[in-house]
């Protein structure tokens, strides 16, 4: 079991610069982004569904880029050199004038935003020992749930006395604040990379996919992030219709629960953070998976608001939870250098996620009814994560889980 140490001063600083950045980030993509599309450009079904598959694509292809450029340079420099590429990008957006040159621009903006994100989800590894790893995650996690909260309320303030355009400008502000923040970190030498990562740049991600993929750690981790993660996904269309037609709500309804989930998601990585190590393991990270998909089912199994706000906890304090201890687990499974790519396979699953359901999820909904579809991605992730038991547990006896893991046998 880890012992519970003080962080340095240098992790809070990246702590709070996530914070801080998330926050923008937040904001522009539920007011800036989705507040443009549907409110100033009157977007169809269609065209905000072709919107989340683009701005999906751009994150998928920023992890992936990201991740590679995190283990040629180092994590640091990249949440430098991503931060200020967000910037521009960002204000960019306040040129859309249309439908298409907001989704063109978004995806540019959403790919740097994923590249930073797989950046600063890489520090941890090369700013603390294997001791505090999984504090550092947690603070670093609960930092950007908070932001999911806290973000968008700004957001919406601003849009209401100024106008949506001037949630971009936050977004940019926040990016510079952040990488002056950032500046003062300075990593260990000890814990960095032994070796980087050289060869041309599609060379680089694909060697780091199949890193991932034939790294049982990491392959089991990113197994049960894509099960929470789908089940997350599919509510993006259907959860409104939810709210509507299942429980007679109007949208103010889904603000509070929103909250409510974003309050829970914060709860799980302090809960986790707390916990000093005592229930990190793979197979603890399949019973919260379940737990997850069981808080989702009663999320949704009844027209009872009362009972959504109930599964807006089960399913949000595992789901906080889950997020950081998987980050944690595969880092310590995983060879210094593939640290970077291994988490922007983390971000390709999280934004493959957000894509996959906009394909299927909206014919299911018309063909089964939307309550069902989204009990049933619920009942996915609570029966497919104890599918990989077996290896789990052959991994927790491995020790590969543990503060001082010894690298997996590829």
């Amino acid at each position: 079991m880890a012992t519970r140490t003080t962080l340095a001063p240098q992790v809070w600083n990246v702590v709070l610069a996530r914070l801080v950045s998330s926050a923008g980030a937040e904001a522009a993509f539920f007011i800036g982004l989705w507040g443009k599309a549907a409110f100033v450009f009157d977007g169809t079904p269609t065209e905000l569904a072709v919107m989340s598959a683009v701005i999906g694509t751009g994150a998928i292809v920023g992890s992936l880029v990201g991740g590679a450029l995190v283990d040629r340079f180092d994590a640091r420099r990249m949440v430098i050199v991503t931060e200020f590429v967000v910037v521009p990008s960002s204000l960019a957006l306040i040129l859309a004038d249309d439908m298409t040159s907001l989704i063109a621009i978004g995806f540019v903006s959403w790919m740097a935003g994923s590249a930073l994100e797989t950046a600063i989800t890489s520090l941890p590894p090369v700013m603390v020992g294997p001791d505090q790893l999984e504090q550092a995650n947690a603070r670093l996690e609960g930092a950007n749930w908070l932001a999911l909260v806290i973000g968008p309320g700004v957001g919406a303030l601003l849009a209401g006395a100024f106008s949506i355009n001037s949630v971009f400008i936050l977004d940019a502000l926040t990016s510079l604040a952040a990488i002056a923040m950032v500046l003062r970190v300075h990593l260990d030498p000890r814990l960095a990379a032994s070796e980087s990562s050289s060869g041309s740049g599609l060379s680089e991600i694909t060697e780091g996919l199949r890193y991932a993929w034939r790294t049982p750690p990491v392959r089991l981790t990113l197994y049960l992030q894509s099960l929470v993660g789908v089940a997350f996904g599919v509510f993006i269309a259907p959860e409104p219709l939810f709210f509507r037609d299942v429980l007679g709500t109007g949208v103010e309804a889904i603000g509070y629960v929103n909250v409510v989930f974003g309050v829970g998601l914060f709860a799980g990585s302090v809960i986790l953070e707390r916990s000093h190590g005592r229930w990190t393991s793979f197979r603890g990270n399949i019973l919260l998976s379940s737990a997850a998909g069981v808080g989702a089912m009663v999320y949704t199994g009844t027209a009872s608001l009362v009972w959504v706000v109930v599964g807006a906890v089960l399913w949000s304090v595992p789901l906080g939870m889950s997020l950081p201890m998987s980050r944690t687990l595969a880092q310590r499974g995983s060879a210094p250098a593939y640290v970077g790519r291994v988490m922007g396979a983390f971000g390709m699953v999280a934004a493959g996620a957000g894509i996959v359901p906009v394909i299927f999820a909206p014919a299911l909904a018309a063909a089964l009814g939307v309550q069902l579809v989204l009990v049933l991605s619920g009942a996915a992730a609570a029966v497919f994560s104890p599918l990989a038991w077996r290896a789990a547990r052959r991994l927790d006896e491995d020790g590969v889980g543990a503060p001082l893991s010894p690298l997996p046998v590829q």
